[in-house]
């Protein structure tokens, strides 16, 4: 799996199968310079309606899978291909299953600068992305929860996991840690952080409590829109 941050909890995948998929696609974020009319998917997620994960869905001509309430604004708001699931259930295309799980974390929708708020999101979400060679888990915005040791950890078996560690609004790095740990992955990228001054962390703090936790799980502290596969 080739995987691009593009800072915040932005990234695109390009899986074993070759599908190309855009989580989360804050690009107003000033680690990268991508622009809406760059990205082509195959497939848009969106882990919840907050401005810095909403981004610029609407512009996104792209199938888009998100919470059932949340696809009710995207097709008010003009998207065509709306996708909704929820909690617990499997979307499959191309030899890639794609499992929305639950994350702790509000879930209003608020479309970000210069917009209004616009009602109810439907529940936060993380997904799990299997494309038959890795299983990477896009936590979402989550505070710790003790599913993830057990239901994600021992059904779903993750392999790869973005973890936030801003803190205030999501966990902090020592938290973060604990999820890495919980959740048995081998790899784990740090996301969420230092994007405003609200959350602003060292992400080597994550690293050292992961050294800690999760002795084993390698920690990528990826620039804003670089790559790795894995």
């Amino acid at each position: 799996m080739r995987i691009t941050f593009r800072g915040h909890a932005f990234f695109e995948l390009e899986t074993a199968t070759g599908l190309r998929i855009v989580v989360d696609p804050f690009h107003q974020n000033p680690f990268t310079k991508v622009q809406p009319s760059q990205l082509r998917p195959d497939l848009l997620l969106l882990t919840h309606g907050h401005g810095d994960h909403l981004g610029c869905a609407v512009e996104i001509d792209a199938p888009t899978l998100a919470i059932y309430e949340m696809t009710n604004f995207l097709a008010r708001r003009g998207v065509r291909k709306a996708i909704g699931m929820n909690l617990g259930g499997t979307y499959r295309t191309e030899g890639v299953a794609i499992t929305m799980v639950p994350a702790q974390h509000s879930s209003g929708i608020d479309p970000g600068a210069g917009g209004t708020f616009d009602g109810y999101g439907g529940s936060s979400a993380g997904f799990i992305i299997d494309d038959g060679d890795q299983r990477f888990y896009h936590l979402g915005d989550t505070a710790l929860f003790g599913d993830l040791r057990t239901v994600v950890r021992d059904v779903y078996g993750p392999t790869i996991a973005a973890v936030p560690i801003g803190d205030l609004y999501t966990m902090g790095p020592r938290y973060g840690a604990i999820a890495t740990a919980w959740c048995g992955v081998s790899h784990a990228i740090p996301i969420h952080y230092n994007t405003f001054p609200a959350i602003a962390q060292d992400p080597q703090d994550f690293v050292a409590a992961v050294a800690k936790e999760a002795p084993k799980t390698q920690v990528h502290v990826m620039e804003g829109d670089t790559s790795l596969e894995l």
